[in-house]
């Protein structure tokens, strides 16, 4: 899920304000991967057994496969992006 986010920026040297059309963020769970990354809605996830899953956010919770991801933090490692 990545959250559109409409706004202006202003160069502070040169007084411009430029029109951003979107700005996309996606949300952080808060929880870190075993190297110590925090884990981002839309990052590839490696678990124990090798088998790596998107994290989706849906309703409220984090997922990796049927997986909670707060479940498995320690055993899980980020291992790329949905769009790499």
């Amino acid at each position: 899920m990545k959250h559109s986010i409409r706004s202006r920026t202003v160069d502070p040297i040169r007084g411009h304000v430029t029109k951003v059309e979107k700005v996309f963020g996606e949300l952080g769970s808060g929880i870190l991967d075993k190297n110590g990354r925090e884990i981002f809605e839309g990052d590839r996830v490696k678990d124990w057994e090798g088998y790596i899953c998107p994290v989706t956010f849906e309703e409220g919770v984090f997922y990796f496969g049927d997986l909670l991801v707060g479940d498995y933090p320690t055993s899980l490692e980020i291992v790329g992006h949905v769009d790499d």
